[in-house]
């Protein structure tokens, strides 16, 4: 009888359903111009591209059809502490910390553990907060031939298909020879034993990426980027083209090959040594990579000494805040940082090569972040570093430097006004004291003393102090109002009645940070909206961004749902595969709750008129019919929200005022409910 029940309430939703149905059927929701070919959705196990008929319209090109990361990381650090190579005749004063410390402050065997110690803990910090399962590390310290065949054989055994990272320290032995040899050390550490890069290479396998920090490190790039199947170790014919890209047409699958292959960032080219300047660290490229913010602070500091007031640059390690605290003022310079590199890599490099470097692999993406910046210091001090995928030139010169130079400077200025940073005494401490690997890391050598005037007192600063509650740095809304500025003239360098794509704007990376902070999000969301307005291009171009992520999670807020509606419209129109994603990520629900947007009196952050209420849920309906249309899920999941029940419920408020049973005056209220909650213009 429960059953009988049941059908029969089914049966008669069904009939009031099209009853409803056949009496809206004069309603014109959308124009009556003949629409577009619809584009072919392809199942899920194939390309998620989209086929269209029309070959003027963009096809989706901003999913990444190989997902890998990194896994695995190896040291090779052949230090010698103690001991000079024999090609090589240092200067007096010199440089000489290794991963932020003195080496000679403690006894050799003590000083390449605490080295491989910190160097660890440096890369671990990338991604400690994001990865799920933390890198495997293994270390080889004044290693042999054999101790290192070991590494990367276990290295590759637990990565599998998965990337590694092999990071070689080579400031105690000699430099990398013409024939693509680094050196080891012998059993007894009495020799230097050359080993082949090639034997390398196999032993690592692929993807990898290697990381050479010692001098003359471009003389490996061809032995390193050569198909090992026509490498040898004579030298002889190993192809100097492989530096250079080849040509946009095969920029796609250029890019893929270069990532599954070996990734490789030296210091220097094939003749030039690693900077010794006494200021700097002596692996001032290791800093550069796993330290960025310290190492830029200190270079900026010894850059302008007049705009920092002769500060020391050891002060830097007294700024307050943690790193991945962007409420913080450390953190915010790092959030500036991440805003940076992006955009200089986004405005430079393929966007193919881009996705890949910066898109696909956490890792690979901050290392690369980091290397602008070490291209940028290394090149001040007469080096040239290089890299594989190769950079176009010009990177240590973009303009956005100087944003993240101006930034760096209000920052810094800012605390010495608040006396939070100054040359404080600086106070002797152990030698063997750990000053740890991260960006509030003192040096080994000196401690700054944390004394200091706060608000008229006396006041013990303590490192972790996160509770500085200025008013920030200006750099984002800088910036967002000039995407805005470039938006306002964007329409007169479009020609009219044409989807012809225009320059990618500078700012579109900083847009999606932006996304991040509570304080600028509605802003940037108004912003993206407009600019997805200009076409198809503009969608693909944001989505290779990667926009997609956040627009998805800021699902969830209702404050943004406006802007949010607007874009996922947008989105859907461009590559209806999204609807895919809608389903998986359990988005739907936002959107049947949103085709009451405007009728519910007490709903918070109603719209300021009737066609703007009308117009959202017309864009509800586009998106949540796209996401039925030709997908079973997506259809099951809609008649499990009852979206049926929820359409039938709004078209039967409109034709209620058609009741001829209803008095002149119920009449008169309904039609007046008519009018204020659907405009005419979306009822003709």
């Amino acid at each position: 009888s429960k059953n009988g029940a049941n059908s029969s309430n089914n049966g008669e939703a069904d009939a009031a359903a099209g009853s409803v149905l056949q009496r809206v059927s004069s309603f014109n929701l959308f124009p009556t111009a003949p629409l577009p070919p619809r584009p072919q959705v392809l199942k899920d196990q194939d390309s998620p591209k989209t086929i269209h008929e029309n070959m003027s319209d963009v096809i989706p090109t901003w999913r990444l059809k190989d997902r890998m990361k990194t896994v695995g990381v190896g040291l090779v650090m052949a230090l010698n502490v103690g001991t000079d190579p024999p090609d090589i005749t240092k200067p007096h004063p010199c440089a000489k910390l290794q991963c932020w410390m003195d080496p000679s402050s403690i006894s050799r065997a003590k000083a390449k553990e605490k080295i491989g110690e910190r160097l660890e803990a440096q890369y671990a910090k990338w991604q400690q907060q994001r990865a799920a399962k933390p890198l495997k590390y293994r270390r080889a310290l004044d290693p042999t031939v054999e101790d290192v065949r070991a590494l990367c054989l276990g290295l590759r055994r637990q990565a599998r298909n998965e990337r590694i990272l092999l990071h070689y320290n080579g400031h105690g032995v000699p430099r990398p020879t013409a024939n693509g040899e680094i050196w080891v050390f012998d059993r007894n550490h009495t020799q230097y034993i050359p080993l082949n890069v090639t034997d390398l290479r196999q032993w690592m396998g692929k993807p990898s990426i290697v990381v050479l920090d010692c001098s003359s490190a471009g003389i490996l790039m061809p032995f390193l980027t050569a198909p090992l199947e026509s490498n040898d170790s004579s030298g002889t014919h190993l192809p100097n083209q492989t530096m250079n890209p080849p040509v946009h047409d095969d920029m796609e699958a250029a890019a893929s090959q270069w990532v599954r292959d070996t990734i490789v960032l030296c210091p220097t080219s094939d003749k030039e040594w690693l900077p010794m300047h006494p200021d700097y660290p002596a692996d001032v490229f290791t800093s550069c990579l796993t330290t960025p913010i310290k190492m830029a602070l200190r270079w900026f500091v010894r850059r302008n000494p007049q705009s920092m007031h002769g500060l020391n640059p050891d002060a830097v390690d007294e700024i307050p805040g943690k790193a991945n605290d962007r409420k913080t003022p450390l953190g915010e310079l790092n959030w500036i940082f991440t805003a940076v590199t992006d955009s200089i890599a986004w405005n430079i490099l393929p966007k193919p090569l881009f996705q890949r470097l910066f898109r696909q692999d956490l890792l690979v993406a901050s290392m690369f972040r980091n290397f602008l910046l070490a291209d940028r210091i290394l090149r001040s001090l007469n080096c040239s570093p290089q890299s594989y995928p190769p950079l176009p030139p010009g990177v240590c010169d973009h303009p956005l430097w100087h944003s993240w130079d101006l930034a760096c400077e209000t920052c810094l200025c800012g605390l010495m006004r608040d006396n939070i940073l100054g040359n404080h005494v600086l106070l002797k401490v152990q030698p063997n004291a750990d000053p740890g690997g991260d960006e509030n890391a003192q040096s080994s050598a000196i401690q700054l003393s944390r004394k200091s005037v706060m608000m008229g007192t006396n006041t013990t600063v303590s490192p972790g102090l996160s509770v500085i509650n200025g008013p920030g740095s200006p750099f984002f809304s800088e910036q967002l109002t000039a995407f805005e500025i470039w938006l306002e003239f964007a329409s007169l360098r479009k020609a009219p009645g044409t989807d012809s794509p225009l320059e990618s704007p500078e700012q579109l990376p900083v847009v999606l940070q932006v996304l991040l902070s509570q304080a600028h999000r509605v802003r940037a969301l108004a912003l993206l909206r407009q600019f997805l307005d200009l076409g198809q291009w503009a969608v693909n171009l944001a989505l290779s961004l990667g926009i997609f992520p956040y627009v998805m999670k800021l699902l969830q807020s209702p404050e943004y749902k406006q802007n949010l509606v607007e874009i996922w419209a947008k989105i859907l129109k461009f590559d209806p595969s999204c609807q895919v994603d809608l389903v998986k990520d359990g988005a739907l629900p936002h959107f049947v709750n949103h085709l009451r947007w405007g009728l519910n009196k007490a709903t918070m952050h109603l719209p300021a008129n009737a066609d703007e209420a009308a117009e959202q849920r017309t864009m509800t309906a586009f998106i949540l019919s796209e996401t039925c249309c030709g997908y079973a899920q997506g259809q099951t999941e809609c008649m499990q929200l009852n979206l049926h029940g929820t359409c039938c419920s709004l078209l039967s408020s409109i034709e209620s005022s058609k009741d001829k049973n209803l008095d002149p005056s119920q009449e008169t209220s309904n039609n007046a409910l008519i009018e204020e909650s659907f405009p005419p213009k979306f009822r003709s």
